[in-house]
This record gives C-alpha cells, structure tokens and sequence, in this order.
C-alpha cells in the first residue's frame, strides 16, 4: 500500500509541475498567454512568440567550425534588429543558419522572459521526417516543414502542397493540419525536445544598444579646431612681419643687416607655402598601412594587396581568419570589412581568405 501511494504523490507532484512550467511559458500571438490558455502580464521563464511576429529566412555559410561562423554571425548582426540565429549541423564543410529577425514591437509586447523560442522552431520539431503541416490559428495561417522551414500562407504559395513542392519534399502524404487546439500540447513537446545548444542560443535580446562614438562629429570639431589654429598662427606671422617692417624705418644704419634677416624669414615662408601646397595635393596612404599593420598584427600573411579608390582588397592566409576580419571590422576608419571569397584551408593548418573592406573618405570624416 505504501509503494502505490508513493506512486501517486510522484504523479500529482509531477501534475503540479507540469502544470507551474505550462504556467510559467508564455505565447505571443495576437495576446499574450500562457500554455493553459490564460491571458498573462507575469514574469515567464519561456517565450514563445507567434510566427506572424518575425521574418524567417536562411543562408548556407562556406564555414565548418562553429566557433568561427558565430564570429561571424555577431559581426553581421551588430547593426541589424533583434535577430535569434540557430545553426545547423555540418555538411560538405558547410553549415546553413536559421535566421528569425523580430518584427517591431515585438519585444515590447513580449515582457519579460529568459528564453524566447520562435513558435515555427518548436512546432517543427513534433512533425514526422519529411512531413509538412498547415497551421492555423486565430485567423493567421502559415505552412511549416520538419525541418523548420516555414511560409505565411499567401501570394503563389496558397496550399501546403505547394509549399512542400517548393521545400523539396514532395513525398504523396497528405499534409497535416494544426489547429488551435491541439497548438499549446505540440509546443509543450517541441520544447522540451529542443537540444541544449539551441537553448543557448535563444536567450531573449536586449532592446538596449550599445552607445556608439560620434566619430564623425568628434572629427569635424577637430576639423574646426585645427582650421583655427592655423589661421592664427598665419595671422600672429603676418603681424610679426608689419612690426618688423616697421621696425626696420627706425633702426637706421642697422637696416641693411636687418633686410637680409628679412629676406631669409621670406625664403622660409615661401618653403612653408611650397610645402602646404605638396601637402594639399597628396594622396593619404597611411590609412592603408595602418589597416595593413593591423592585419599583419593578427598573424596574417598577405600575398596581395589592392587599392582601388577606397576598397582595400587583402589577400593571404592566418591561423584563424575570422579573427583578422574581425580585427578589421573593428578599426576606426574602416568600413563593410566581409570576406570577398570563401575562407579555404592551406598549408601548415593556416587558412587562405580574400577581406575586403572600404577605408574611410576624408569627406565623410569631415
């Protein structure tokens, strides 16, 4: 008697569990509610929001090791809106990433959460191999793949037999239909098949940004500032030369000594202009050694180097090429730093690559 009732206090403590996490999830569609269908406000360990609250899309990257496509992705992204990436396995030395950008306003109306799981993401993973299944709820509809690939119903994808042709997997099974109620079971499912790396991934962004350096407005006060200081400078020197001038009546016998102090003073100013005008019309390339000095600081060797207006061309091999790219991108003065052509392998474990970025003009300095 004992082992039976033990039993059934573990069944009703794992109801009573079952039930706070069903609680503690909460699903974004047209309103904000828990698994058990409950309007909620409160504070949620897991978010899953509705697909109609984010644009999916996907991109195959010539990059195995993941650590490197991650340098990558965060490069990509830093500028871009709140966007959850998941990253698929291996293969062919490629790997394909699931990109879901956030629509505006969506995390306002998410509150708070730890996790945030787009709904496509977690229905796919209860779909059998292979399968493809019509979702319909609250007058929205969208069509869904095993493998997570998903599309708004609409436009020249109207039924899900279209959809499955246009995934690839047109297999003569009917599609399945998903409807309302049998939603909050299968998300309850997938996520609790959803494996640990995903989760890592899925932590809920931050509406704050980073505060970013003014660099163009610090760079016109410099602008304005040395403008100013050398204008000054040419006054105080054409003062000089007048309180000189006069001078030179007064002294008398001592005037000729006095002239020729003069006329070397106005050889250096003829020197001082002779070089302002060089100045003027040069072509500045440190930019371009700096940004070569940089990469050389990374550990890249480089085979080519071009300029072309303001595009730098790199070409070499590093240790680890993302890390050079990565160096670059963060560079005042540089600008769209990407790889212009697959990373390869070379010899001696280095890693082959084409960066190329844009140095920054003068004028947008300026």
């Amino acid at each position: 008697m004992s082992n039976a009732a033990d039993t059934e206090d573990r069944v009703a403590a794992g109801g009573r569990l079952s039930e706070a996490l069903r609680r503690r999830t909460v699903w974004l569609t047209d309103q904000r509610r828990d698994l058990t269908g409950a309007p909620s406000d409160a504070a949620a360990l897991v978010a899953v929001l509705g697909r109609e609250h984010y644009v999916e899309r996907r991109r195959r990257y010539p990059i195995h090791s993941r650590r490197d496509l991650e340098a990558v992705l965060r490069q990509e992204l830093a500028q871009a809106p709140p966007t959850l990436t998941l990253i698929g396995e291996p293969d062919q030395e490629k790997r394909e990433v699931t990109f879901f950008e956030l629509r505006e306003g969506a995390l306002e109306r998410l509150g708070r959460a730890i996790w945030l799981v787009p709904e496509s993401a977690a229905l796919a993973r209860t779909l059998p191999r292979g399968r493809v299944a019509s979702v319909e709820r609250d007058g929205y509809r969208y069509f869904l793949s095993a493998n997570g690939a998903s599309q708004p119903a609409g436009g020249t994808v109207a039924t899900a037999e279209l959809f499955a042709l246009a995934a690839g997997l047109d297999s003569g099974e009917a599609p399945l239909t998903l409807e309302r109620a049998d939603l909050a079971a299968r998300l309850s499912q997938g996520l609790r098949s959803l494996p640990v790396d995903a989760w890592l991934r899925l932590r809920l962004p931050s509406t704050r940004r980073r505060a970013r350096f003014e660099w163009r407005r610090f760079a016109t006060v410099a602008g304005i500032a040395l403008a100013s200081y050398l204008a000054l400078g040419s006054g105080y020197l054409m003062l000089t030369r007048e309180s000189r001038e006069a001078r030179l009546e007064e002294l008398g016998p001592e005037v000729d000594s006095l002239l020729a102090a003069q006329r070397e003073l106005d050889l250096l100013a003829a020197r001082r202009a002779g070089l302002e005008k060089v100045l003027e019309g040069r072509s500045d390339t440190y930019e371009l050694w700096r940004v070569v000095g940089l990469a050389w600081a990374n550990g890249a060797r480089l085979s080519a180097i071009e300029l072309e207006d303001f595009e730098l061309t790199l070409r070499g091999s590093a240790p680890t090429a993302t890390d050079v790219l990565a160096a670059l991108d963060q560079s005042p003065g540089v600008a769209a730093a990407r790889f212009s052509a697959p990373v390869r392998g070379g010899k001696g474990g280095q890693e082959d690559f084409a960066i190329t970025l844009t140095l920054a003009r003068e004028a947008d300095s300026g």
